[in-house]
């Protein structure tokens, strides 16, 4: 990891783990504008390396549009998805990735949920998706108020009493900031394969933080079905005002989609 990406916590919707994605942005050969001289130290150059944001963003939004391309009736919701869930936390010696310059040990604040891995977002076997009245649950969480809402919707929007919690929005990430002894999280994918599978659950355990996927396994029969799942949470003691990290992976034996989780454990 660059030592200049952005990192967690999320100090505005601390629920959703950030970054969501991890792409190359470090010493990138790239097509340059002749007309750009004022970093080629008035050269004209056609081509030029640099690094930082405007290297990796043109990346993420590239894989985004070849999923668009090859799927254009995917929402912006499923194609992010895609690309969180299939990304990769091991660099090109097949190790995980590291801070730089120190190589020290990194968590999903520091890649979000891994390393874009293009070819395998085409096709991520399941997708977390979510639309407009999802969007309003999770503003209404944040304690957004009918005024702001309707500044958003054009129309009198009003949120549910009590609100759907933050950390149940159905994002590809799973995020507690303040957890309070036991916890249910809740998360529901579309099925995009072909023909009938099974998924099973796969867990990657937060330190001292039991974890139960219900159901462990999920079966589809058919392209665009929906299921739906339960996370519990139990803790054995608290994180003392740190994040503990972990993941869950569904797969059936083809696929392998994967959500980072973060826990804020205040107490048990």
């Amino acid at each position: 990891m660059a030592g200049f990406s952005s990192m967690s916590p999320n100090t505005l919707t601390p629920d959703i783990i950030k970054p969501d994605i991890t792409a190359p942005g470090v010493n990138i050969l790239a097509a340059w504008s002749p007309a750009n001289t004022e970093l080629t130290a008035g050269r004209t150059l056609d081509y030029n390396i640099i690094s930082g944001t405007s290297m990796s963003c043109p990346h993420a939004s590239a894989v985004a549009a070849i999923i668009k391309s090859c799927h254009p009736s995917w929402s912006p919701a499923a194609i992010k998805s895609a690309i969180m869930t299939t990304a990769t936390v091991l660099d090109n010696t097949r190790n995980f990735i590291k801070k730089n310059p120190n190589g020290t040990q990194t968590t999903p604040f520091d890649y979000g949920s891994g390393h874009i891995n293009p070819v395998a977002a085409m096709d991520p076997g399941l997708i977390y998706d979510f639309d407009s009245s999802d969007i309003i649950d999770f503003l209404c969480s944040t304690g957004a108020s009918s005024a702001q809402l309707k500044n958003l919707t054009g129309k009198l929007t009003y949120c549910k009493n009590p609100p759907k919690p933050s950390y149940d929005f159905n994002y590809p990430s799973i995020g507690v900031y303040k957890m309070n002894g036991s916890l249910s999280v809740h998360r529901t994918v579309t099925y995009y394969g072909e023909g009938p599978t099974i998924y099973c659950a796969l867990l990657e355990y937060p330190s001292n933080v039991n974890v139960t996927v219900i159901p462990n396994e999920i079966k589809f029969a058919k392209f665009g079905e929906k299921m739906s799942f339960r996370i519990d949470f139990t803790p054995f003691k608290s994180s003392n005002g740190s994040f503990v990290f972990g993941a869950l992976t569904w797969s059936n034996g083809t696929h392998r989609v994967r959500s980072p989780i973060g826990l804020n454990v205040l107490s048990v």
